[in-house]
């Protein structure tokens, strides 16, 4: 094993035994932790950067609505083994901009491991743990996402989750969202996302009549 390999399962063991009395489970093919809810699952991730010496940490946070990602895969570009993994919204924690916040660990050596998993586990309940428990239900996640804010989904997701809450939650404004996600995914990347937004709002059409 090499040392780089050793830090990142040292790590990975030590986060495990933590996270283990909150339910969260360790996910090894992608660094992960999951803990499964009611409505799908929560997940703590570790993106481990390679860095000359070691490892960059950046851990993040990630929501999976299986209501929402059940309609958007009838539709959706992804090949179907990927289906059940993929988020509703979803961020690294250095992305929500907190300040004074450290969010990113280097790992070069063995006598970090303890530091850095200690600083992670407070993140976990410092800021994981609030943010899975104000995005538990679909009104919340809905109006973070349709109020332009692309931080918790990304700008190619935007718009097709986003459409698929609004007609979830039957908002009144769903026809005026689903023009303004039309005219973004016409612009956005020269329209290379468009046919799958207009696949996922001719589904949600289809379910009306």
């Amino acid at each position: 094993m090499t040392k780089r390999n050793f830090l990142k399962n040292e790590i990975l063991k030590a986060l495990s035994e933590k996270l283990k009395p909150y339910d969260y489970k360790l996910k090894k093919s992608d660094d992960s932790f999951i803990q499964k809810t009611e409505f799908g699952w929560n997940m703590f991730s570790t993106t481990f950067l390679v860095r000359s010496e070691g490892w960059n940490i950046r851990p993040g946070l990630l929501i999976r609505f299986n209501v929402v990602e059940d309609l958007f895969h009838q539709v959706s570009n992804f090949e179907k083994k990927y289906h059940k993994g993929t988020p509703t919204l979803g961020t690294s924690i250095e992305n929500l901009n907190i300040n004074g916040l450290e969010a990113r660990f280097d790992l070069f050596e063995e006598a970090q491991i303890d530091r850095v998993a200690s600083e992670l586990f407070k993140l976990f309940k410092s800021v994981g743990t609030p943010f899975f428990e104000k995005y538990n239900n679909l009104p919340a996640v809905d109006h973070q996402i349709n109020d332009d804010n692309t931080v918790l989904t990304g700008f190619i997701f935007k718009g097709t989750k986003g459409l698929i809450l609004a007609k979830l939650l039957g908002r009144k404004d769903f026809g005026i969202l689903q023009e303004k996600y039309q005219h973004y995914y016409e612009s956005f990347s020269d329209g290379f996302y468009l046919p799958e937004y207009l696949r996922v709002k001719e589904l949600l059409s289809s379910n009306d009549r």
